[in-house]
């Protein structure tokens, strides 16, 4: 599920387009202010940027320098400003897409999943999760080739190479049910053999490490009576 930011002052505007976002099972975290959008980038992961350009604060113009020193996520300017200079403007400081007011709900939604298609790569065959050496998951990427993951900030997350064995086998199964025997299988070594017991405690870091709730898993789910099943619609793109 793609987390969206809407930086909109105008309340009513706001919650018609929230409303409609999330009527489309997007999740939406809403700004007023360019600076709130700002808080809101350096405390939470977000798929999509709408940025309307009449702020309070400024124009939006100017604070997408500092989205770009945040973030690379689609930014779809919104905007009642039918200027040509302004377009290009916010071409060329950032922005991906941009869109006049008023605008037709279902075209702005047919262009924010254009643009997370573009940004995702996504790869059309079935196995693009086993394929792939980059996997985009609830803020973090996964990168087979250097055996960690990142988040936003360039973070490097604090795995053990098993725990990455394991995150890495539940990610290329996401959507499957997996058994902790098969689990045990998936990352065992020729002098060790884990036991269901120790899956159960790296699954716990692993929750912990990203971020996951422990008391209510959304990305790691476990799954009673067989094992653990990695969350596929917290996959963002591969």
């Amino acid at each position: 599920m793609n987390t969206l930011l809407l930086v909109e002052d105008d309340k009513m505007q706001r919650q018609m387009l929230r409303e409609s976002l999330e009527g489309e099972d997007f999740v939406v975290l809403e700004a007023a202010l360019g600076r709130r959008m700002l808080e809101i980038l350096d405390h939470h992961r977000v798929d999509l940027i709408l940025l309307d350009l009449r702020l309070p604060d400024g124009s939006g113009l100017d604070f997408i320098e500092e989205i770009r020193s945040r973030t690379d996520v689609p930014l779809i300017i919104v905007s009642g400003e039918h200027n040509a200079f302004k377009r290009i403007c916010g071409f060329e400081t950032g922005a991906d897409d941009y869109v006049d007011k008023p605008f037709d709900v279902d075209e702005l939604i047919a262009r924010i999943r254009a643009n997370l298609r573009r940004y995702c790569n996504i790869p059309s065959n079935e196995n693009a999760l086993q394929n792939t050496n980059r996997v985009r998951f609830a803020g973090w990427v996964l990168e087979r080739e250097k055996f960690q993951i990142v988040d936003q900030s360039g973070v490097t997350g604090d795995l053990t190479s098993r725990e990455f064995q394991l995150l890495d086998f539940l990610i290329a199964n996401a959507g499957r049910a997996i058994q902790r025997s098969e689990l045990c299988e998936a990352i065992g070594e020729k002098n060790y053999i884990p036991t269901p017991r120790a899956i159960d405690v790296k699954i716990t870091r692993i929750r912990k490490k990203i971020g996951d709730d422990a008391g209510d898993p959304q990305i790691i789910k476990t799954v009673r009576g067989v094992g653990y099943m990695f969350n596929a619609d917290a996959i963002v793109c591969v």
